[in-house]
């Protein structure tokens, strides 16, 4: 396999290429510009981005949102021989922007036709192209034979509708706006724990107060309940004494109920004896 130098394709290239413009060679590679016609996918950001395919006038500027996939026709019809097979990137300058080419990295022999990227923005901003832009790069590499079962039949020559309708109509984001979304709620999940927490040592706190609370009213009750118990302790106590104490009153009352009687009984006469009369000194 042998790599064709910027000689060959100069020499060779006039035949395969359609239009060819020799300026577009480089380091042993062909520079293809972006054709008039265009397919994005819609940015669901953005109300006015569409999601179906666009013909562009000449020099018509177009953008590739962040995230978002695009098929992009060649301006050029290609011719792979069949003792050829091509290889295809993008140019530098693009893919430092983020742009990644996804359908492939080779064009088959017998192959004639436009080429069609798809291509897939991974970069964080917008990527702005126009129509007739160089974008894409070609190199062309001999086989050492021809290959006995080379393409047959027409290449590109527009986006193909059947391709379209493999598309997905889903939404389709970047990494960067994911990383975005997701940095979002994580902020909005930590400022709900935080949140929680701080309720949680509120609910905590109020526990403790609570339970201070319970454990004081037991303190005063048991103390009140001491109290009332002592209380009621002394006032039988104090009954019993005042019981003991009425019980030797009336004993005491009825020893001198007695004592009293005799005194009255031993100073009164006796029953038909008479009072002595006094003597006369007569």
């Amino acid at each position: 396999m042998t790599f064709w130098s910027s000689q060959t394709l100069t020499s060779r290239l006039p035949t395969l290429i359609d239009p060819f413009d020799s300026t577009q060679i480089a380091q042993s590679s062909y520079t293809l510009a972006i054709g008039n016609e265009i397919f994005i996918t819609k940015d669901y950001r953005d109300n006015n981005s569409g999601h179906t395919k666009k013909i562009l006038s000449q020099n018509e500027a177009f953008t590739i949102p962040a995230g978002q996939f695009a098929f992009l026709l060649t301006k050029e019809k290609i011719e792979i021989p069949d003792d050829t097979i091509a290889f295809i990137s993008m140019k530098a300058s693009f893919k430092y922007k983020g742009l990644i080419n996804i359908s492939g990295f080779h064009v088959d022999p017998g192959f004639k036709g436009k080429l069609l990227f798809s291509v897939y923005n991974a970069g964080p901003s917008p990527i702005h192209l126009r129509h007739d832009q160089p974008c894409f790069l070609i190199w062309f590499s001999s086989l050492d034979h021809p290959d006995s079962n080379a393409r047959t039949g027409q290449g590109f020559s527009e986006i193909p509708m059947n391709v379209l309708n493999q598309m997905s109509t889903d939404e389709i984001y970047s990494l960067q706006y994911l990383t975005k979304e997701f940095r979002e709620v994580d902020s909005r999940v930590s400022s709900k724990l935080n949140e929680i927490d701080s309720i949680h040592k509120e609910i905590t706190l109020a526990k403790r107060v609570v339970w201070v609370i319970v454990v004081s009213i037991f303190s005063i009750l048991l103390y009140f309940s001491s109290s009332i118990i002592s209380v009621g302790k002394f006032v039988i106590e104090q009954k019993e004494v005042l019981a003991n104490v009425i019980e030797y009153k009336a004993v005491l009352d009825d020893i001198i109920s007695q004592k009293h009687t005799k005194e009255m009984q031993t100073n009164s006469p006796a029953i038909g004896e008479s009072t002595p009369k006094a003597v006369s000194n007569k």
